[in-house]
């Protein structure tokens, strides 16, 4: 009789520490989960800043020749400095020429920023090739 008690004061014990391992993944899992759902909610917002970012540069209508003219013998011209959206978001603009681009041709660069405080959390680069008088 007392064999039987033994084995189920074992089987109880082994049950808890069961249930107390899976209650522990679970929340391990959810915690994990949260901050994955967190990382791309950030990303993302840095994708629409640096979208945004795009939109202000065509929305200046600035032509190659003002660009070329602004940036001298510089390769790369920063049109539009840290422009802020929200106290979390900005994006900056700069303008590349390549000598392996046609004449006319030039790559705009737009990096949005997803901040806290003075740390990015987290960058997003979006580059656009424009022609004449774009």
């Amino acid at each position: 009789m007392s064999n039987r008690r033994g084995m189920t004061l074992l089987l109880v014990l082994m049950m808890g520490a069961f249930i107390g391992i899976s209650a522990m993944l679970l929340f391990s899992t959810a915690n994990m989960e949260t901050m994955i759902a967190g990382n791309i909610r950030r990303i993302n917002q840095a994708k629409i800043s640096a979208a945004s970012g795009l939109n202000h540069f065509t929305a200046l209508g600035l032509t190659y020749g003002t660009l070329r003219e602004r940036s001298g013998d510089l390769q790369t011209l920063q049109v539009l400095p840290r422009t802020r959206l929200s106290n979390k978001t900005s994006y900056e603009v700069k303008v590349h020429f390549s000598p392996d681009l046609n004449e006319g041709r030039y790559i705009v660069e737009s990096i949005g920023y997803y901040t806290k405080g003075d740390k990015i959390l987290a960058s997003h680069p979006i580059k656009a090739l424009f022609e004449g008088g774009q």
